[in-house]
């Protein structure tokens, strides 16, 4: 079988890399995204991941805005593989992260998503949104066919650090409940949502860690002034212990000191389908908490772990405090563990992608 993934590289994106390197191993596969574009090779599969990182035009115009004739172009170049292979998407977000309300990018994703002839989802909540708000899309190809697989684990990502080693390396006492947050913080929503839910917490040695913290700059004219705010803000942070802020990229191999130190990790999303954090706390036997929202939702629920009410952001505090209980306990986050190493291997999920891809050629080759 001959597996063409149609993106840019993205050698930071742990999933990409493990997942394309699992599927290789029953496959001929190539990653390149001008033979997507140029309509070069013989395929049988084109595996296609962030409509936005398809080609470098796409992630240009994903920052300075995305026109009608790349919508046309990309569905044209769809429309031509579509004839020649079978049209894979793993759906990873409802929309672009920066661009949640942008209607042009919602014109690129239905164009995707209506020439493609499967879908893979991370659990099957997204399943029922995407059919609900694709109902009335006409696809091209038939009803695309859809398989829900896992978000593989993060083992491959370093664990040799002890909760201790961590602590002394972020210095954070032994005795604090640390709530991390690791990752972007896309918004100010989000910032905010972290602060209140950390204040909001009834225990006095609880602290926040966060791996990038957003600031937001004083609006004032003159730059020097800005920044000097700026520096005062971390300073303020720097002398009160209950926080820890990091501000900039944490390279892989640190990753785990910081979910080391963690006693639970809390996903700041609102209205959001995924998170690969999920599986990073789960990887780490970290308890987990975050929105009930699609995915997110449905996989925390099913496997023990807190979730509050995006539509009332209050509702975190008591999540993140039932999230300290059973940290303490020790049965949820050793749980989540064992799911994810046993169950979510990056070789498990990439074996089911493959099985998917035949599938699908299979049904085709029925009809």
């Amino acid at each position: 079988m001959r597996v063409l993934v149609a993106n840019i590289p993205l050698p930071q994106n742990r999933f990409l890399v493990d997942l394309n390197q699992q599927i290789a191993r029953q496959t001929q596969l190539t990653h390149d995204e001008k033979m997507f574009w140029n309509c070069q090779g013989e395929f049988d599969v084109v595996h296609l991941h962030f409509p936005e990182y398809l080609t470098f035009q796409h992630e240009e115009q994903y920052v300075r805005g995305l026109t009608d004739q790349l919508i046309t172009d990309t569905e044209q170049r769809l429309q031509w593989w579509a004839k020649r292979a079978k049209l894979i998407v793993t759906r990873h977000v409802l929309l672009p992260h920066d661009a949640l309300k942008d209607p042009q990018w919602e014109k690129m994703y239905e164009a995707v998503y209506r020439n493609v002839h499967g879908v893979v989802h991370f659990a099957s909540a997204s399943i029922d949104e995407f059919q609900q708000r694709y109902s009335q899309t006409h696809f091209t190809c038939g009803q695309p066919q859809h398989c829900v697989i896992p978000h593989h684990n993060y083992s491959s990502l370093p664990n040799t650090v002890s909760r201790s080693d961590a602590r002394r390396m972020l210095g954070v006492a032994a005795d604090r409940q640390v709530m991390l947050v690791f990752g972007a913080i896309r918004n100010f929503e989000e910032r905010d949502l972290i602060l209140k839910t950390f204040a909001g917490l009834n225990t006095s040695r609880k602290m926040l860690l966060v791996s990038r913290w957003k600031e937001q700059l004083a609006k004032v004219r003159w730059i020097r002034l800005k920044y000097w705010l700026r520096d005062l803000n971390r300073l303020y942070y720097r002398l009160h212990p209950q926080y820890h802020f990091n501000y900039g990229f944490v390279e892989e191999a640190d990753t785990q000191v910081w979910l080391q130190a963690a006693d639970v990790l809390f996903i700041p999303r609102l209205k959001v389908l995924n998170s690969g954090n999920i599986t990073l706390g789960m990887t780490f036997g970290k308890v987990v908490v975050g929105p009930d929202s699609w995915d997110v939702g449905q996989l925390l629920r099913e496997t023990g772990n807190p979730v509050f009410d995006p539509d009332r952001p209050e509702t975190a505090v008591e999540a993140m405090q039932s999230g300290f209980q059973l940290a303490a306990a020790g049965h949820v986050g050793p749980a989540n563990q064992k799911l994810a190493l046993g169950q979510w291997t990056a070789e498990q999920c990439g074996d089911r992608y493959v099985q998917f891809f035949r599938q699908v050629l299979a049904t085709a080759a029925a009809g």
